[in-house]
């Protein structure tokens, strides 16, 4: 006998190990702690396609994890997927799916397309990342479908709709800010935060310190974030910008935010974010922000929103000059808001 009562299956590339890995999709886990709590006897299940890497089937404050332990491998890619809906069918079995929720335009929006049609189940995509962007081969499987596609920020949702004409609603991360730790009085003049990959465009974030140094030649500086460090410690050796630039590499969540409680600007040089969940949390550890036009980029007297490499040296030197005042917490997203636009998805 299946029961009827609500049960939301998660399609994620990766998911936490445990309920002590603070660094694997932040944003997600923040989301899903707090539809837990708005749903308390929801039944909800989240299948894991790529990592943690186990087989083992875990608890994650009370939600049920299925790591499905393709680690990322492309041979493995049609297995996983095969795997995934005889995981969803026996799931459907049990205990009946009433929303199917994806998350990025990729192998769980596919997957959760096939199922949700064959068995007319709500299905919901929330668009992640550069996803996107031009040249997603997952994306043409969308149009024509009853999905119901969710962007995190106006611009990635405008982006997407150029790119495939596809319509979305938009809905915003939010803060967990009951683990931000006290703000501090800056000992770091400019904190760079996020992966050491090409799209976080670090070679304009050492240009433009190269450019400050000249007038601050005290100006210190660090960058977290994993990846290769070799190509970055080149550029700050090339640049001689050795004693200004220390590269952290990567840290636990909550050592980063503690570095953002510590820091007074935040440069980030992205090409492009969906939406930017270190723009929240900096603004929410007192920090200035100067940006590019991307994600959820606003412009606010802590906030200066650029177009060009010019701009950002100009913005930067502007807040750097800026006497030493209070630092002051600002919020952007309502958790409740952004929760209740879901339940919305999730029972229309």
């Amino acid at each position: 006998m299946k029961n009827t009562s609500q049960h939301i299956v998660f399609l994620t590339p990766g998911f936490a190990k445990s309920e002590e890995d603070s660094t694997s999709i932040p944003a997600l886990q923040v989301y899903l702690k707090s539809l837990r709590n708005a749903l308390p006897n929801c039944k909800m299940t989240i299948l894991s396609f790529q990592f943690p890497y186990t087989k083992k089937k875990y608890k994650w404050h009370n939600i049920e994890v299925i790591p499905l332990n393709g680690q990322s491998k492309r041979y493995k890619k049609l297995l996983i997927w095969k795997k995934a809906l005889l995981k969803l069918s026996k799931l459907h079995k049990k205990h009946l799916i009433t929303t199917i929720h994806s998350f990025w335009i990729g192998e769980c929006s596919i997957i959760g397309t096939r199922f949700s049609n064959k068995h007319n189940i709500n299905h919901i995509v929330t668009v992640m990342g550069q996803d996107a962007k031009l040249k997603n081969l997952y994306a043409k499987y969308l149009a024509n479908t009853n999905v119901k596609i969710v962007t995190l920020s106006q611009n990635n949702s405008n982006i997407l709709y150029k790119n495939y004409q596809l319509t979305s609603t938009v809905i915003p991360w939010f803060l967990d800010i009951d683990v931000f730790p006290k703000i501090q009085q800056s000992d770091i003049d400019i904190l760079g935060v996020g992966s050491l990959i090409p799209v976080k465009n670090y070679p304009d974030f050492i240009n433009v310190i190269s450019v400050l140094v000249k007038t601050h030649p005290n100006l210190i500086v660090e960058i977290i974030g994993e990846g290769d460090q070799t190509p970055l410690k080149q550029l700050v050796k090339k640049n001689k910008l050795e004693d200004n630039i220390s590269i952290i590499g990567g840290l636990s969540r909550n050592h980063v935010l503690e570095k953002m409680a510590n820091s007074k600007l935040l440069l980030h040089t992205s090409n492009y974010e969906s939406f930017g969940f270190v723009f929240s949390e900096a603004l929410y550890s007192g920090m200035h922000i100067v940006s590019y036009n991307v994600g959820i980029a606003k412009p606010l007297n802590e906030w200066i929103v650029c177009c060009n490499k010019l701009e950002l040296i100009k913005s930067c030197e502007k807040l750097l000059l800026l006497p030493s005042k209070v630092k002051k917490r600002i919020l952007l997203n309502s958790q409740q808001q952004s929760v209740n636009d879901y339940l919305d998805l999730y029972n229309s």
